[in-house]
């Protein structure tokens, strides 16, 4: 009797739909037994529960690190960009009061001379040229010197007399440097 009862109760079951278990389920079951292998294998030494720790940081801060990663590098190199193209016009602003837009630096100009006791030869000088537009110092090119001391005199009292509109850097006027030619009829002027 017990065997016809075990019968028709096996049968009535057998009778029942199968049910598929849905498919999140599986997956549930295979991370929790996934899960449950690594917590065993993390405790069968103090090297593999070492080695844990070091894996679980690392990927802590690579997955804290990667979403920041890509926004601060774009934000630091536009920052460098950006300063990079700003910097030289806030620094030029701030030092070129007054300043000639169209010519950075300009060369002395004679404004005006005086010819004393010169010869008939023409005699080429270097001058420099302070930003007063007085002449400071001269040279004669290729180390040339003038024997004749009533020459050398003319010469200096010549240069003594001549005035320059001064060279300028930026609009300012600072010292410069130009070569000129001493004649007696003329005095050319290269810059």
């Amino acid at each position: 009797m017990m065997y016809l009862e075990g019968d028709r109760l096996r049968g009535a079951l057998r009778s029942l739909p199968r049910y598929k278990p849905p498919a999140y389920l599986s997956v549930r079951l295979r991370v929790a037994a996934s899960r449950e292998r690594v917590r065993q294998m993390r405790r069968s030494s103090l090297r593999a529960w070492k080695r844990s720790i070091d894996e679980r940081l690392s990927l802590f801060f690579q997955n804290l690190m990667k979403p920041f990663a890509v926004p601060v590098a774009g934000g630091l190199i536009s920052a460098v960009i950006l300063f990079g193209m700003l910097a030289p016009n806030l620094a030029v602003q701030r030092h070129m009061t007054g300043d000639v837009p169209s010519t950075l630096a300009t060369s002395p100009i004679l404004q005006s001379s005086m010819s004393f006791g010169l010869s008939d030869q023409d005699i080429v000088v270097d001058l420099i040229i302070d930003d007063q537009g007085r002449v400071i110092d001269y040279s004669l090119p290729d180390n040339k010197a003038i024997v004749d001391p009533d020459l050398l005199r003319g010469l200096q009292e010549t240069l003594l007399y001549t005035k320059f509109v001064p060279a300028t850097v930026f609009g300012l006027p600072a010292n410069g440097r130009t070569r000129i030619t001493l004649r007696r009829s003329q005095l050319d002027v290269k810059g």
